[in-house]
C-alpha cells in the first residue's frame, strides 16, 4: 500500500473512530458534528462540491474516454446533494418554503428529499434507507474487491466506465452502510452522508490525479490539501453563522430541539450524565423550562445525587411560583407545580395545586365546545393524574381526542395513558373505561 493510499485508509478510520468517542463521551461536540447548519453538514457539503469540481474536470478532460458518462451523473448528482443541503439556499438567504413543500415536507424546507423523508418514520424513508445502505456495500465495497480479483461482472462494469473507488476507502463505505442503517438511533446517517461525500471526493480527485500519471507524492499533498480545505471551510462557514445574530437565532431554535432528542438518545442507554449535559444546553438556550429542570433532577436521582436533584427541584418550584404570582389560575402552570411538589414529597402541596388546576380546567370544560373543549379536556385529564384519578384521567383524555382525532398530542396521550392502564387493571374493566 502506498502513502496515498494509506492516507485515505487512516482519513476513513479517523473520522469513524473520531464521532464514535465524541458519540459516548461528548455529547455536545457530537451534536455540534452532526447537526444542521453546524460544522458536521458544512463538510458533506464542500466535500459534495468537491466531487461536483473533479466530476467536471475529468469530463473535460479527453482522456476520461468511457468513464465521462460516469463523472457527467456525479457532477449532476453531486450538484443536486450539495443544494439539498442548503435547501438551495433557503436558510443562508431565509427564504419562506413554497406553499407545496409548505404543505408536503417533513421539515417545511424548499428541498426534495424531506418530500420523502425526513425526523418521522415512513416506508419511503425506510425503503430509502435499505436501498442507500445496499449500494454503499455493492459500490464501495463489493465493486473495487472484484475488480482486483478480475471477476468477470465487475470487468464488465469497469468496461462500460463505472469508475471504481480506491480501496483504501472500504472502511468509510463500510461504516456509512452501518451508519445509514441508524442501528443505534443516534442521528448516525450524518455521519453516513460525511463519510460517503468524502469517499466520492476522493474517488473523483484520484480518478483526475490518476490520468495526469501524478507521482505519488503529489498524490499524497493533493489529498491532504481537500481534507484541510474542507474541513477549514465548514468550520469558516459554521463560525461565520455562529456570529451573525440572525442565522445564530435560527441555529439555537434547531439546536434546542435537537438537545431534547438527543437527551432521549442518551437516555435509552442509561448514559445519564449525557442527557445531564444535554439538558443544560437546552436549560442554556431556553432556560427556565420546569420540564427539562425535572428531567435533569430524575437524572440526579439516578446518580444518587439528591443534593444535586433537590436544586434543580427547587428552581423548577421557584419558576412555577414565580409564574403563578404573575399568570394566576393558569392551569398548565398549576399542574406543573404539582409535578414538582410531588418529586420533593409534599403531597398536600401537591393536591392544592391539582385541585385547583381540576376546578378551573372542568368549569372550562363544560363551558366551551369544539377544539377548546378538546384542550380543556386534555388538561383536566393532566390534573386528574395529580389527583390520583387514573380512571377519569383516561376518560378525559379519550374525549380530547375524540373531540379532535387529527391532533397527535390528544392521540399520543390517550393511547400512552390507555396503555398504562391496561398494563394495571383487569382488561375488561379497563376497556369498559374507553368504550363507553
Amino acid at each position: 500500500m502506498n502513502l496515498a493510499s494509506g492516507y485515505l485508509l487512516f482519513l476513513s478510520l479517523s473520522i469513524s473512530i473520531f464521532y464514535g468517542i465524541i458519540a459516548v463521551y461528548y455529547p455536545h461536540a457530537y451534536i455540534f458534528a452532526t447537526y444542521e447548519d453546524l460544522y458536521g453538514e458544512w463538510g458533506q457539503f464542500f466535500f459534495f462540491f468537491a466531487t461536483f469540481i473533479f466530476s467536471l474536470l475529468n469530463v473535460l478532460k479527453v482522456k476520461t474516454g468511457r468513464y465521462r458518462w460516469f463523472f457527467t451523473l456525479l457532477a449532476f448528482a453531486s450538484f443536486y446533494t450539495f443544494m439539498e443541503e442548503i435547501s438551495w439556499g433557503q436558510r443562508l438567504l431565509n427564504y419562506a418554503s413554497p406553499a407545496y413543500f409548505a404543505e408536503h415536507s417533513y421539515q417545511n424546507e424548499a428541498n426534495l428529499h424531506n418530500l420523502l423523508t425526513g425526523p418521522v418514520e415512513s416506508w419511503t424513508k425506510t425503503l430509502l434507507t435499505y436501498l442507500v445502505s445496499i449500494a454503499f456495500i455493492g459500490y464501495g465495497v463489493l465493486y473495487p474487491l472484484c475488480l482486483k480479483i478480475k471477476w468477470r461482472p465487475a470487468v464488465f462494469c469497469d468496461q462500460w466506465g463505472v469508475a471504481a473507488p480506491p480501496l483504501a476507502l472500504l472502511p468509510a463505505f463500510i461504516v456509512a452502510a452501518i451508519c445509514e442503517m441508524e442501528f443505534f438511533a443516534f442521528n448516525e446517517a450524518e455521519v453516513a452522508e460525511l463519510l460517503v461525500s468524502m469517499a466520492m471526493a476522493f474517488t473523483a480527485l484520484n480518478f483526475y490525479l490518476q490520468q495526469k500519471a501524478y507521482s505519488n507524492s503529489i498524490v499524497l499533498s493533493s489529498f491532504i490539501l481537500l481534507t484541510i480545505s474542507v474541513f477549514g471551510l465548514a468550520y469558516g462557514v459554521t463560525e461565520l453563522l455562529l456570529h451573525q445574530s440572525t442565522q445564530r437565532s435560527e441555529i439555537n431554535s434547531r439546536l434546542s430541539n435537537g438537545y431534547k432528542k438527543f437527551a432521549d438518545r442518551y437516555a435509552r442507554y442509561d448514559l445519564y450524565a449525557d442527557v445531564i449535559e444535554v439538558l443544560k444546553l437546552y436549560d442554556s438556550l431556553k432556560p427556565n423550562n420546569t420540564v427539562i429542570l425535572r428531567r435533569i433532577a430524575h437524572q440526579y436521582e439516578y446518580l444518587n445525587q439528591p443534593e444535586k436533584a433537590n436544586e434543580f427541584l427547587g428552581k423548577a418550584i421557584a419558576v412555577g411560583l414565580k409564574r403563578n404570582v404573575d399568570k394566576p389560575n393558569n392551569v398548565p402552570t398549576l399542574i406543573s407545580l404539582a409535578k414538582s411538589y410531588h418529586e420533593i414529597k409534599r403531597p398536600e402541596k401537591v393536591y392544592i395545586y391539582a385541585q385547583q388546576a381540576y376546578d378551573i380546567a372542568s368549569e372550562k370544560f363544560l363551558t366551551t365546545d369544539g377544539g377548546k373543549q378538546a384542550y380543556w379536556a386534555y388538561w383536566l385529564a393532566k390534573s386528574c393524574e395529580q389527583l390520583n384519578k387514573q380512571p377519569e384521567s383516561l376518560k378525559y383524555y379519550r374525549k380530547a381526542h375524540k373531540l379532535m382525532p387529527d391532533n397527535y398530542r390528544y392521540e399520543r396521550a390517550y393511547f400512552k395513558k390507555r396503555h398504562l392502564m391496561e398494563r394495571y387493571y383487569e382488561k375488561e374493566w379497563a376497556e369498559s373505561l374507553y368504550t363507553d
